[in-house]
């Protein structure tokens, strides 16, 4: 099956109430007829009026006590997983300009630092030396870095359009598996239907690394920092098949149905809360670790694992005057 679109998902809400009036009436119309039965049985004679409520009144009722369905299935739907593109297109820019890492085939304004280096080596001097040590010598290594962070949010952010993807199609199964079982309803046993959740299988790949700041007791030194990350599994589609359909739908009566659907929307909720908690224990622990870092490179005015020193030869009034060729 593919998964529905906000309106279609409304559409599937309107249709279990349809459903529901008309498997309640089948109800009330079987009840009615067990009734008169018994009546002819006792009496030789219908039970005439047995029909407590006319087929108006029962579905008035049933329309009544449902009217909240087809709300919930459209407000379900959100977020729409299509757009996180923009998003997406936006880290994907950066890890582009990036070059993955390396910093020598990265954006030409990145690269420049190789030659930079090169220039720098001529000379001697208080600004020659602070320009390599806060600036060229580290860049390589800060371009890692922030090639490490962007692919991190990247990552994660896949993981969290899977899971949206997921709950969008665990919303569909439910709507046609309700439904299904409507449809079913006056069978004695009522029908077997049953649904899985896909989305217990949206985020893959979790590494909760050993957060810490790369550090020789309070100073900073420029080092590959080492992230949490977390992964979407394989794309959830519209095809996807969860691993085990075990959620009973299915029931003889239609308050049956209606229960098991709302506790299967229960369960839709709680896995999505779960792997929403993991997706955000990761980007915390990075935003903690990542904040740390910058916070302390301020405070001591020095290069970071993410950021290198503005290099003193550019606020210097006199740049020759730290600068002597070798």
């Amino acid at each position: 099956m593919s998964y529905y679109s906000k309106s279609e998902l409304r559409a599937k809400g309107e249709e279990i109430v349809d459903e529901a009036v008309a498997a309640t009436i089948r109800e009330a119309d079987s009840c009615a007829d067990a009734q008169d039965g018994l009546h002819r049985d006792e009496h030789g004679t219908d039970a005439h009026g047995s029909h407590e409520y006319s087929h108006e009144e029962v579905e008035g009722w049933v329309r009544e006590q449902l009217a909240w369905i087809p709300d919930h299935f459209e407000r379900e739907a959100d977020p729409e997983p299509d757009n996180f593109e923009g998003i997406s297109d936006a880290v994907n820019t950066t890890m582009s300009k990036l070059g993955g890492g390396d910093s020598a085939s990265a954006d030409p304004n990145i690269a420049f630092s190789a030659k930079a280096q090169a220039e720098i080596e001529e000379w001697d001097g208080v600004f020659s030396e602070n320009f390599q040590n806060g600036f060229t010598i580290p860049f390589p290594t800060i371009v890692q870095n922030q090639a490490a962070v962007a692919k991190m949010l990247n990552d994660s952010l896949g993981a969290i359009v899977n899971v949206y993807r997921g709950k969008r199609r665990d919303y569909s199964e439910l709507a046609d598996q309700t439904i299904a079982a409507l449809k079913n309803c006056g069978a004695r046993d009522g029908g077997d239907e049953k649904m899985g959740l896909t989305i217990l299988g949206a985020v893959a790949g979790i590494a909760a690394a050993a957060l810490a700041i790369p550090s020789g007791g309070t100073s900073l030194y420029v080092g590959g920092i080492v992230l949490a990350t977390i992964a979407g599994s394989a794309a959830i589609g519209g095809e996807t098949v969860p691993k085990e359909k075990n959620l009973a739908l299915g029931a003889p009566t239609v308050m049956e149905v209606i229960s098991n659907m709302i506790s299967r929307q229960s369960d839709i909720y709680t896995a999505v809360y779960d792997q929403e908690e993991k997706i955000a224990g990761v980007l915390d622990g990075n935003y903690e670790l990542l904040t740390s870092v910058r916070q302390l490179g301020a405070a001591k005015r020095i290069a970071t694992p993410l950021t290198p020193l503005r290099p003193s030869i550019a606020d210097a009034e006199d740049p020759s005057s730290g600068l002597t060729p070798e």
